[in-house]
């Protein structure tokens, strides 16, 4: 059932400043107007509704009242949307309403028309754009104060394009067009002439950067200093233009500040990016350049680095470093241009690991490769977690066969978490009578096992012990000095153990039957991430021990639904529509915030922690179930009692139907990771257009980002459909080599069905200048793979025609992902109601035989028509729950 939108509600909170005008000429009487506008022009709404526009606004300082008008008249006599350039105007401040802050507003006025396409009310909206009209002005005015001007020359088509600054430094006409010749012409002595001549075929032919101040005569007569530096932009190793910037310095103090300026912006470039950017000698594979950043991800500084020409080789762990150096060392084996990445990992400087994804890019110089150019990106956290979450995967579909001995499980588990955290030692203890009894450690010295081997338990019994007899998690960074392994510290440090973080593993009924122990062999305390993984680990092992210890499998497919909500945030709750009672699984306990022991379940209590601005919507859902009786889908927001936020996925289903309601049964499921997903998206697109627009006079400065990054990306013609451009990314996530994505339009990759939808947004599109979208498609790979992808897009002018930059997500491991969580719900509920009603009927039969029995022993009755009769409600009971035993198995919880 869909809720009835709040239209006027929407409109005023919306931060556009906006009123809504009646075309009642020439009065344009004020219908109303939002809270933005008010806010921007000071008004109330009482001042402004009902009154007409030019009696509330009879003139602006900055613009005729004529102008007004004309734009009202353009959009009467056209009816449809009409924009006016930005403009200037004058609004009162708030501080002091008889002085005025000067802004510039871009109007765009919308004709509503009725049936018969008369204009029944017209919206005006203002934009503004004064920063960046501020921002236009500041910087034409910084170069004419600076006296700095920018050029390009364009090689395959000898055209020479000069900006304003540049033309106001010579003196020039504002019809003057400039051309090689042209150029040269200024610079009267043949010697000046030749040496600038000289240095641009060297940077033409090099790729060198050069700087020369020459003298020139302005077209005016003016004698003046120059200073030029300039680039030479190479493709394919053939230059295709040389840019760069001139300044007049015949004021000899301002040729160090503008080269100081220049390297400042160069260098703030690179450190916006989110990696270490490097340069390497292909020759001779010395690094010539590192970025600051280095000492952010490593901790060394780019000096250390570049004292030692085998910095890089002598850092990489030793396990990877072969490989790294295949990758490394053999791009001067082919001679085309090459881009590749690959990952391994290197030692910090303060002894920890690194896993670093390296994109390196070959320039090459006269078919041989010259440098080697790219960015290490710390993917330290992404690929633990995603090793982590494979090795979860792995443990638990190895669980589910029996014939596996569960020591095996255990050992490669644990094993696997030593691979992650390089230098942890991991430990598992059985509790038997109140005693450590040494189970599983892959990696410690035996003899170190057998000396703690039947250590009782106790507070002081060091950190293993104190773990499994408090109850709680232990951490003891320093054995020397912590009194709690006064008596068992030199055991440890015989094998040269320093240093121990315990976690109980505890078992339904609250008991320790196992401690997970994490040795190291330095002094070492746990950072946040390394306790969410204990702690993750300590969880995922009680489901695992507990599942093989269990032989009851009614229990057994508890654990199973429990360790399911547990991986993927899924929590499960019911209430009790005539006695209000309320029960939550742990998982939901541990979504929300609460402590099961002194927080209540209660409807209450969940409502409380609802976000205030989701309560009236969750109030809606209830009633409106108990109403109709349907099902419900709807996504709210919590606040747990730390303050944090996270994000819900609910499911909610009427027992009885909305004629005899008994109870309400529903899931939650935590999809915060997702929304902030989404968010890291959107942010890392932001950060894109930032970089776009840096870089928007340095082709080649987009180019190095548009290749290099991790995401697919390709460029199109909004004509044509052709793909202009793609990324190293998108060849290698798709499959289609660069030459077959640039000889296909982007109607190839989606499959029939999709076309229509395509080609609506595409048309939808051509009708801005300006737009940035998002939207979800399905794609196909070259191998013939669908997969769901999240786009994002805005439009740009590529090579001379309008084009739109694409930004790829493939979301179908998530979209798989809810869909089996969907499905699993479903089996759920169908076991919750076979538990709550099919097994009432031979329970309470086998109770009323068993009462008869036993208040009627000398009855008529035959007793063994009664025991009959209890043996066939047994039988169906055995029945029912073999029944609910195979539903469970049918469960398949999925690990992500």
């Amino acid at each position: 059932m869909e809720d009835k939108v709040d239209y006027l509600t929407v409109f005023r909170t919306i931060s556009i400043p906006s009123i809504v005008l009646l075309p009642n000429a020439p009065l344009f009487t004020i219908v109303d107007a939002n809270d933005a506008y008010l806010e921007l022009v000071l008004k109330s709404r009482a001042e402004l509704v009902g009154k007409g526009f030019f009696d509330v606004f009879p003139s602006n300082p900055y613009l005729s009242e004529n102008a007004w008008k004309k734009n009202f008249d353009t959009i009467l006599r056209e009816k449809k949307r009409h924009q006016v350039p930005p403009q200037k105007y004058a609004f009162p401040l708030t501080t002091s309403p008889t002085r005025f802050d000067i802004k510039y507003l871009k109007i765009e006025q919308t004709p509503i028309l009725d049936d018969r396409g008369e204009i029944r009310l017209i919206i005006r909206s203002m934009t503004d754009v004064t920063e960046s009209i501020n921002h236009d002005q500041f910087l034409q005015d910084t170069q004419q104060v600076a006296r700095i001007g920018s050029w390009e020359v364009n090689i395959a088509r000898q055209t020479v394009i000069w900006s304003q600054g540049l033309r106001e430094i010579y003196e020039v006409s504002p019809d003057y067009q400039p051309s090689l010749e042209s150029a040269l012409a200024f610079y009267t002595d043949e010697d000046d002439r030749q040496q600038l001549i000289a240095a641009f075929e060297k940077a033409v032919h090099e790729g060198t950067v050069f700087r020369v101040a020459l003298p020139i005569t302005t077209q005016k007569g003016n004698k003046r200093w120059i200073l030029s530096a300039g680039k030479a932009d190479f493709i394919n190793g053939v230059c295709v233009r040389v840019y760069g910037v001139s300044k007049d310095i015949t004021e000899k103090k301002y040729q160090q500040e503008a080269l100081i300026a220049s390297e400042h912006k160069f260098q703030d470039l690179i450190e916006t990016i989110d990696g270490i950017v490097w340069e390497a000698d292909a020759r001779t594979y010395k690094t010539t350049f590192i970025s600051g950043k280095v000492e952010q991800i490593l901790g060394y500084t780019a000096e250390e680095w570049l004292a030692d020409d085998r910095f890089w080789l002598n850092h990489i762990v030793e396990a990877d470093r072969e490989r790294a150096v295949e990758h490394y060392y053999a791009t001067d084996q082919t001679q085309i241009p090459a881009k590749h990445a690959f990952d391994y990992r290197m030692v910090k400087k303060d002894g920890g690991i690194v896993s670093i994804k390296d994109i390196v890019s070959v320039i090459y110089e006269a078919d041989a490769p010259r440098w080697l150019r790219g960015i290490m990106v710390d993917i330290t956290e992404t690929k633990r977690l995603a090793d982590l979450d494979q090795l979860e995967k792995t443990m638990l579909e190895l669980n589910e066969q029996r014939q596996i001995p569960l020591a095996h499980i255990l050992s490669d588990y644990l094993t696997g978490i030593e691979s992650l955290f390089p230098g942890m030692y991991c430990s598992l203890y059985r509790i038997q009578n109140n005693r450590l009894r040494t189970w599983i450690a892959p990696s410690l010295p035996a003899a170190y096992l057998q000396t703690i081997d039947n250590i009782a338990i106790g507070e002081n019994s060091g950190s293993c012990g104190a773990a499994a007899h408090l109850k709680r998690p232990v951490v003891i960074n320093d054995i020397t000095a912590d009194s709690r392994c006064t008596n068992y510290k030199h055991l440890a440090l015989a094998y040269n153990l320093k240093a121990c973080w315990s976690h109980p593993i505890l078992d339904s009924e609250g008991n320790a039957m196992a401690v997970l122990s994490m040795y190291y062999k330095r002094v070492q305390s746990p950072k946040a991430e390394e306790l969410a993984i204990v702690d993750r680990t300590g969880s995922l092992l009680k489901v695992i021990i507990e599942n093989r210890q269990s032989a009851d499998s009614a229990h057994e497919a508890s654990v199973m639904m429990s360790q399911g909500q547990q991986l993927a945030r899924f929590g499960i709750w019911q209430r009790d529509i005539e006695t209000h009672k309320v029960s939550w699984s742990d998982t939901l306990y541990e979504i929300y915030g609460f402590d099961a022991k002194n927080q209540a379940a209660t409807f209450e209590n969940y409502l409380q922690s609802v976000h205030p601005d989701d309560r009236q919507q969750v109030m809606d859902v209830v009633h409106r179930i108990q109403d109709t009786g349907e099902d419900t889908v709807f996504e709210e927001r919590i606040i747990r009692p730390n303050g944090e936020t996270r994000h819900l996925r609910s499911w909610v289903r009427l027992i009885g139907g909305s004629h005899a309601p008994r109870k309400l049964i529903g899931a939650s499921l935590d999809v915060t990771d997702t929304k902030l997903a989404e968010q890291k998206m959107n942010a890392l697109y932001t950060q894109l257009e930032q970089y776009v627009t840096k870089i928007e006079a340095s082709e080649k400065k987009y180019s190095d980002l548009f290749h290099l990054s991790p995401q697919p990306m390709w460029v199109y013609s909004l004509d044509t459909y052709q793909f202009l451009d793609v990324n190293r990314a998108a060849v290698t996530h798709y499959g289609f080599s660069r030459e077959e994505f640039l000889a296909m339009t982007i109607k190839e990759i989606r499959p029939e069905e999709e076309l229509p939808k395509l080609e609506a947004a595409v048309a939808f599109v051509r009708e801005h200048e300006t737009l940035f979208t998002k939207g979800v498609y399905r794609h196909r790979k070259k191998d013939g793979t669908l997969i769901d992808v999240e786009i994002q897009s805005n439009i740009i002018q590529f090579q001379g025609q309008k084009a739109e930059v694409v930004l790829v997500n493939d979301i179908t491991e998530k979209v798989n992902y809810v869909k089996a969580i969907e499905a699993q719900n479903s089996k759920l509920q169908e076991i919750a109601w076979m538990q709550s009603h099919v097994v009432r009927a031979p329970v309470a039969r086998i109770m009323g035989l068993v009462d008869v029995i036993q208040r009627f022993p000398k009855s008529a009755v035959d007793h063994d028509e009664l025991l009959d009769a209890i043996n066939r409600a047994a039988t169906e009971l055995d029945d029912i729950i073999h029944t609910i035993t195979e539903k469970a198995e049918q469960i398949h919880i999925t690990s992500t």
